[in-house]
């Protein structure tokens, strides 16, 4: 009755034995710090103490049966760590390529959900974003008029003023094309909330090109469903979103005069309980066989901050 006792206690320590290696490997693998390997090891040297008491099995004739099996092990533990350090350096290979690609175009927030995903398809989906197209109105003229060295001066400040507040609103700096940006939200990571962030942001960006007083742009913004991902050749890749809902929001950007924010619909159900306004028309959109409905922020010459 003693001896089933014990070897019951001893199976119990052994259960706990085994559960210890496993949660120290884990931790060990997910914080890299060197006192779990000497939990590991510990814990590891107990276990087959325990094992042969459980069973009651001398050590000799358990070393004489298992001779060839006991000599692997130390070649299995080696295969195993190096197939786990070989995922490690994968993953942080990963992460880098990851920071590397959207660092410029993204907000630390958003890298840091990108992380944490185990693996980040890239390759191309459907989804739900919130497009945002800005311009700055009469470049053309003001560009003849002033020295190259001074567009591009005024070019990459209004470029820093704006991406900085897309950035804020967790947005996606999509592209600049000539003195025009592009910009998603919702994509690559979710966004709650991402048509009013989209309008926050363009508000406040008409605000802070307001109170510069250099340059005045219009800003157009659609949600709806798009493909998004990877597309490009093999010599450049670009992280972009393509479809009706993209080509709505640079119609809608068309229709703005300067300081103005020309929202959808779709949009502005989602934003008005925050953001009310009394400009509404009907317009005829560029490939629209029918007029839409748009909504217009007139800030120019009213406040909405």
């Amino acid at each position: 009755m003693a001896a089933s006792l014990y070897q019951a206690i001893y199976l119990l320590l052994l259960l706990f034995a085994f559960y210890g290696c496993l949660k120290s490997f884990l931790v060990y693998k997910k914080k890299r710090e060197s006192k779990y390997l000497i939990v590991l090891a510990l814990f590891f040297m107990f276990t087959p103490q325990l094992w042969l008491k459980a069973y009651g099995i001398r050590v000799e004739q358990f070393l004489s049966t298992f001779q060839f099996f006991l000599a692997l092990i130390p070649l299995a533990m080696f295969i195993f760590y190096d197939y786990w350090e070989r995922r490690r350096i994968e993953e942080e290979k990963e992460k880098v390529k990851i920071k590397t690609f959207f660092s410029r175009y993204v907000s630390p927030k958003i890298i840091d959900k990108l992380l944490e995903k185990k693996h980040l398809d890239l390759s191309g989906k459907r989804q739900i974003i919130t497009v945002f197209f800005m311009d700055v109105r009469g470049f053309t003229k003001l560009s003849e008029n002033i020295s190259a060295e001074e567009v591009v001066k005024i070019l990459n400040q209004y470029f820093n003023i704006s991406t900085d507040i897309i950035l804020k609103y967790d947005g996606t700096v999509d592209k600049f094309v000539g003195d025009a940006v592009m910009a998603i939200f919702n994509a690559p990571t979710a966004v709650s909330d991402h048509e009013l962030k989209a309008v926050r942001a363009a508000l406040e960006i008409q605000h802070e090109i307001k109170k510069w007083r250099k340059i005045s742009v219009g800003i157009g913004i659609h949600t709806g469903t798009a493909v998004v991902g990877n597309i490009g050749s093999k010599h450049k890749l670009d992280y972009t979103a393509i479809g009706d809902t993209v080509n709505t929001a640079a119609r809608l950007e068309g229709q703005t005069s300067a300081g103005d924010v020309v929202v959808s619909t779709a949009i502005y159900e989602k934003v008005k309980g925050s953001f009310p306004t009394k400009h509404h028309e009907e317009v005829t959109l560029k490939g629209k066989a029918l007029p839409v409905e748009i909504h217009r922020y007139r800030t120019a010459t009213e406040k909405y901050l």
